[in-house]
């Protein structure tokens, strides 16, 4: 049987040695896809890098790719916490919500994250992100086997219905406009949505 490239169900166990890195690739990974709501094409590039290096990483002469710095910031993290559960409180933000391990290193993550998006918005070029440096329908089946942790992010936003959907929408690339047509709703109020939800991101995830 082949092995899942990307398999979730580590996310459960306690974190240790022999689990930490694929705990950070996870993380980092499921990260990047919910920032390309965001942050668009800036993002499809590092999710799509990601991925090649995850499933690539152990062959003989492979470089991995900037992308991978994230999981190399995420596992130092977590190796602090040896013994313990990603969901596991060790803190509370200043409006008396618990941070998890899991919070906490994406939290340290995203400062990382927004300083290679800037770099990749002035180094990218529309020309780079061709389909074929787009992420594979390989991975886009293998991705829809488990959204646990995604799910587990944009439930913590508790968005109305039109949110989510103008979320996926940009997902899939189109723009604030189209996103308007979809909902039949002004641009405005498509702008007004993002903004909440980053700010309810913000107030969960950024410190």
């Amino acid at each position: 049987m082949k092995r899942k490239i990307l398999d979730f169900s580590v996310m459960k166990e306690e974190i240790s040695q022999n689990n930490v890195l694929e705990m950070a690739e996870l993380i980092a990974f499921t990260e990047l896809r919910f920032q390309i709501g965001y942050q668009g094409s800036r993002m499809q590039k590092m999710y799509a890098d990601l991925y090649a290096d995850i499933k690539h990483k152990n062959e003989l002469g492979y470089m991995l790719s900037d992308s991978y710095d994230l999981v190399q910031e995420g596992a130092l993290y977590l190796c602090e916490h040896y013994g313990k559960h990603l969901n596991d409180v060790i803190g509370y933000s200043k409006k008396g919500k618990p941070i998890t391990i899991e919070i906490a290193c994406i939290r340290k993550m995203m400062k990382l994250i927004n300083l290679k998006a800037r770099d990749y918005h002035r180094s990218v070029s529309l020309d780079a992100l061709t389909p074929a440096s787009e992420p594979s329908c390989e991975m886009t089946e293998e991705v829809l086997q488990d959204y646990t942790l995604y799910e587990k992010i944009v439930s913590s936003l508790n968005l109305t219905e039109n949110m989510r959907i103008a979320l996926e929408c940009r997902q899939n690339g189109l723009s604030y406009p189209e996103i308007g047509r979809v909902l039949s709703r002004a641009q405005a109020t498509v702008y007004e949505y993002f903004i909440k939800m980053r700010q309810r991101y913000a107030a969960i995830y950024e410190m």
